[in-house]
């Protein structure tokens, strides 16, 4: 009888003691929400290095900031056409875990005066070859697309619509000995717009 009692009190102390590890185990499990995050910890990056070329704004390299992983900040230089620029503009990112990432963003940005007369076929042109001597020119763009891969490093697909600010030298034309020039003109009006790029996120 004895040995029966103690035989009991030997299984009780084993089930409770296994009841008490998977409480342990319940307990100090990570709380995982949807989008796979642990809670408490940070696990998208929070900078970036971003390089891409299209129109309106030529080539350029931009610097990320992420404060959130849907969120996208960019400051960066170009090379456009008529020499060198700067930009600035916020994207945000549908499902930011998936390969697969549609995008939604705008940006501003701005050509300083250089010279565009080099383009082929313009250039060759005497009326338009002075004209593109003197070429700047300020945008704002609206774009759609995807980033297709990890959020660590990423291949960028984007276009929609830009509004543009053309200023150029004005026509010269020389008759007879005289030059006769105009003043600085411009030229604005919304044109398609379209960008493809890496990103590295880190």
């Amino acid at each position: 009888m004895l040995s029966l009692f103690a035989t009991t009190a030997v299984l009780l102390a084993a089930e409770a003691g296994s009841v008490e590890a998977g409480a342990q185990e319940l307990v100090s499990a990570p709380l995982v929400t949807q989008e796979g995050d642990v809670a408490g910890t940070q696990s998208h990056p929070f900078f970036g290095v971003q390089g891409d070329v299209g129109l309106p704004d030529g080539a350029g390299a931009s610097l990320l900031i992420m404060p959130l992983s849907w969120l996208r900040l960019h400051l960066g230089g170009l090379a456009t056409l008529s020499g060198s620029g700067m930009r600035a503009g916020v994207t945000l990112v549908a499902t930011p875990r998936a390969t697969v990432r549609p995008t939604l963003g705008v940006e501003a940005g701005y050509s300083f005066s250089g010279n565009a007369s080099w383009l082929p076929f313009i250039g060759a042109m005497p009326l338009l070859s002075n004209a593109l001597q003197q070429v700047s020119y300020a945008w704002g763009s609206a774009q759609a697309g995807f980033e297709l891969g990890s959020p660590h490093f990423s291949v960028i697909i984007r276009g929609g619509l830009s509004y543009v600010d053309l200023t150029f030298a004005g026509p010269r034309l020389d008759v007879g000995g005289a030059s006769l020039s105009a003043s600085s003109m411009s030229l604005r009006g919304i044109v398609p717009s379209a960008k493809v790029g890496l990103m590295i996120a880190f």
